[in-house]
């Protein structure tokens, strides 16, 4: 994934043969203009005074924008790139500016989601001096050793002149096999100092290439599934994210083959498609599982297989493997064998190994004429099963209103190509299995790292990557809790997202897995209380106005769509509150299958049964 490089007249030449003379904080500024990168997120310090500062000449270049925490800066870059496909960098400062961007860095690096990270650091000649908020602790200026796990690579200068050529490298990191993110922490003294440097050309140190699968891989994996009776692809962000979702639509077409997608996978293809199988896994569908039990050939682009989408290995759920046969395609060599045996393993980017397969398919076969054949019309019985499954939950005036009530009516004033953004648990899981979208990047959730907290900065980014295009973001009020204040930056920046908080009081999605895994009468700190156990409900609404927000509570649910109707005309930044049941049965999900959550020994017939079900 690369930003489009820039050109440039006078002090920004993109000859390199050119000497010139400015601070790191110049160089920084002048090269991330190169690479076309157009937004900053972050907040000020003194760790990162001397860099911003360096941002103050470029603004007509360069946008640089506030967040109110720098966990919502990292997010809001995610979202900018999820979203458009291009980076976007955060600037923190020192000490608890780096640390707090931790679980977006994570929520990035799960995901594989470029991101630059410049983080203030400690003066080279103050190093290990214990200076304020320097982690001298074992090792001097160590906040980069924190962030090590959840970057694919980090760098710490000591020179001036190192930046250039450190620059470089990290967009290639980033950029290179498995996308994610990257640090530069920078000492403030390099940040404010003159450097004699030449700035590289971008294009001049990278490959604009897609890595090619083995042709021999790519044939043998077209001649079994072409001999396959009931082909099933199962699709990744991998596929997302190397922008194959037409060549993906075309191999399913040849093949007739079902379609289910992963978390990180939904949008590849239209859910309103003939051969969309809706979502596998722990909460996926009838017919979604259904499709992937049956399969006798898989082929997985760009999934890690991770528990959510194979129902925590669980045999016979969701995956028959074997005798299911998989092929199995991805960028990370790693992936590949990691969690299921393969029998054709293929290392390349997604849309180089697609468009390769349809080649090879189209020169052995005509297409297949799916629609008269026995299994297709079994799937098309079962997406009415599944959609006859949601309807009472979908339809229900039950008020408080039910998630999947709220969805529905949501969904059926919203454009085609809006983007929703979800965050974790209940609005996630439901968006994921009852929320149809159409197409690659209207889709954005955190799959992997499913962090709270994640939906209402990352869909500012969205929409400011995507501003011709309608952004809906969908969270609980225990996300809303996390991160509201992040609406100051969109009532600030006037960012036009619609955010529908589903108010349920409470975890609820854990509330629930603690009543029917452990007992009714054995949640705990789930719902939200107070001390003398009257149920506590956040005015979400009131919480969004104070923050320069304007915002309704809808209590009907036959008012919502109304409301989210009025609220996207509105084209300003604007909560509508849905307040949603928070009481067994109106608040459950829409499980099909199995994830593997542990019942304490002592809860012994559940534990049994349990046990029963565990797949290792």
């Amino acid at each position: 994934m690369h930003n489009t490089p820039q050109a440039f007249e006078g002090n920004g030449s993109l000859a390199e043969s050119k000497v010139q003379q400015l601070t790191g904080g110049q160089i920084i500024a002048e090269y991330l203009i190169r690479e076309g990168v157009t937004h900053v997120f972050g907040i000020p310090g003194h760790g990162n005074t001397a860099l911003l500062d360096a941002f103050v000449d470029r603004k007509q270049e360069i946008s640089v924008l506030p967040a109110m925490h720098e966990q919502g800066a990292s997010h809001m870059a995610d979202g900018f790139c999820r979203a458009g496909g291009k980076i976007a960098a955060v600037c923190t400062s020192i000490g608890p500016g780096a640390t707090n961007t931790l679980t977006g860095i994570a929520t990035a690096f799960a995901d594989s989601i470029p991101q630059l990270v410049l983080t203030g650091g400690v003066h080279t000649y103050m190093m290990n001096r214990g200076i304020l908020q320097e982690i001298d602790r074992p090792h001097s200026a160590n906040f980069p050793r924190m962030a090590e796990p959840v970057v694919k690579r980090w760098w710490q200068p000591s020179r001036v002149d190192q930046l250039p050529q450190i620059l470089h490298q990290a967009f290639n990191a980033m950029s290179e096999g498995r996308p994610g993110p990257v640090l530069l922490d920078i000492p403030q003294d390099l940040q404010a100092e003159y450097g004699e440097v030449v700035l590289p050309i971008p294009s001049a140190h990278r490959a604009f290439y897609r890595a090619q699968g083995d042709p021999v891989a790519i044939e043998q994996a077209a001649k079994l599934l072409g001999a396959a009776q009931r082909p099933v692809i199962l699709a990744g962000g991998g596929v997302i994210a190397s922008e194959a979702s037409a060549a993906l639509v075309a191999v399913a077409e040849h093949l007739g083959a079902h379609v289910t997608v992963t978390f990180m996978g939904k949008g590849a293809i239209p859910e309103d498609h003939d051969l969309y199988a809706w979502p596998c896994g722990d909460m996926g569908s009838i017919p979604g599982n259904a499709s992937t039990r049956e399969a006798d050939v898989l082929l997985a682009i760009g999934t890690k297989f991770s528990d959510r989408i194979t129902s925590s290995y669980r045999r016979g759920v969701t995956f028959n493997i074997p005798p299911t046969k998989v092929i199995q395609i991805d960028i990370d060599g790693f992936e590949i064998g990691k969690n299921y045996p393969v029998e054709i393993g293929i290392v390349s980017d997604a849309k180089a190994a697609l468009t390769e397969l349809l080649s090879e398919l189209r020169e052995r076969s005509a297409p297949f004429d799916y629609r008269n054949c026995a299994r297709f019309l079994d799937l098309q019985k079962r997406k009415a099963v599944w959609e006859e499954h949601l309807r009472p939950m979908r339809t229900s005036d039950h008020t408080p209103m039910t998630i999947s009530r709220a969805l529905w009516e949501t969904r059926a004033v919203i454009p085609r190509d809006s983007i929703i953004v979800t965050d974790s648990s209940n609005p996630q899981n439901q968006a994921y299995n009852e929320f149809p979208v159409y197409g690659p990047r209207q889709h954005i959730t955190a799959g992997g790292f499913s962090g709270i907290g994640f939906a209402i900065p990352a869909a500012i980014g969205a929409k400011l990557a995507q501003p011709n295009r309608p952004v809906v973001c969908i969270c609980g009020d225990g996300s809303f809790l996390q991160t509201a204040q992040e609406l100051a930056v969109a009532a600030m920046q006037s960012v036009p997202v619609v955010f529908l908080i589903l108010n349920n009081s409470g975890w609820e999605a854990i509330k629930n897995l603690q009543r029917n895994l452990f007992g009714g009468d054995r949640e705990i700190i789930s719902g939200f209380r107070y001390h003398d156990g009257r149920p506590y409900s956040v005015d979400a609404s009131a919480v969004s106005r104070g923050l320069g927000v304007s915002a309704v509570r809808v209590d009907d649910p036959a008012k919502l769509a109304a409301a989210v109707h009025a609220a996207l005309r509105e084209e300003k930044p604007f909560v509508v509150e849905a307040i949603c049941a928070s009481e067994f049965p109106w608040s459950k999900q829409h499980p099909t299958g199995w994830w593997d959550i542990t019942v304490p020994a002592y809860l012994s017939d559940t534990r049994k049964s349990y046990e029963a079900k565990r797949g290792f």
